[in-house]
């Protein structure tokens, strides 16, 4: 099989998880529109993280010709814009006319930023910022790991996405490999890396908790 075949195989994988990556936020807002979740609780730094991320891939794809980049990340984009938009009207306690402007304000900055980093800006620089929140989107999950050390709440860090994080980054990994690009390899591995931190802790932490409340259900029939 050629390279050709493989790096477009882990592309289009990467690009079906990356899909998915980006959809997974309806679970935790819908449960914010029921009101069955605080504001505070919503993953709002990983939101913008992520937008910020989409905006720059889709820029760096489309400077490259790479639809397999541009695509996902444009979409994604679009989603995480409606998530923020969601958000900004429950942490603005449901004042909609003021979020729609906080939105608007958004969209035009970040479309003036896309037209400068496409026309303006040199491509590898443009890669470069891209990986730097490329790296934050990955990590961003593990704002909660402090809490989670602190609380013992393993149920802070969503695993799920920490797990499609993980696969994520490796599939954009390889594809980076097979494009000999490291703007695209350094950010995956580094979100590999992170992913793998997330996890352990999670692990560690649900271990401690299923420990603790044996050591309770033992004493609780001793007495």
């Amino acid at each position: 099989m050629s390279n050709k075949v493989v790096g477009d195989i882990f592309g289009w994988v990467g690009t079906a998880i990356s899909t998915c990556f980006y959809i997974a936020p309806v679970v935790p807002f819908s449960k914010l529109i029921k009101g069955e979740m605080k504001c505070k609780d919503s993953p709002g730094v990983m939101l913008i993280c992520t937008f910020m991320n989409c905006i720059l891939w889709a820029d760096y794809g489309l400077l490259y010709d790479r639809f397999l980049q541009y695509f996902p990340n444009g979409l994604g984009g679009a989603l995480t814009l409606i998530f923020i938009t969601i958000f900004l009207i429950h942490l603005a306690d449901k004042e909609i006319k003021f979020s729609l402007l906080y939105t608007g304000c958004l969209i035009v900055g970040v479309v003036g930023l896309s037209f400068l980093f496409y026309f303006a800006i040199d491509k590898d620089v443009t890669g470069k910022i891209a990986m730097v929140f490329n790296v934050l989107m990955y990590a961003s999950p593990g704002e909660k790991i402090i809490t989670v050390c602190r609380t013992g709440n393993y149920k802070l860090i969503p695993i799920w996405s920490t797990i499609g994080g993980a696969a994520c980054s490796s599939c954009w990994m390889i594809y980076g490999i097979y494009l000999n690009d490291w703007n695209v390899i350094v950010p995956n591995a580094l979100g590999i890396l992170a992913s793998i931190v997330q996890l352990v802790v999670f692990l560690i932490y649900k271990g401690r908790y299923k420990e603790t409340n044996k050591q309770t259900e033992d004493s609780n029939t001793n007495e």
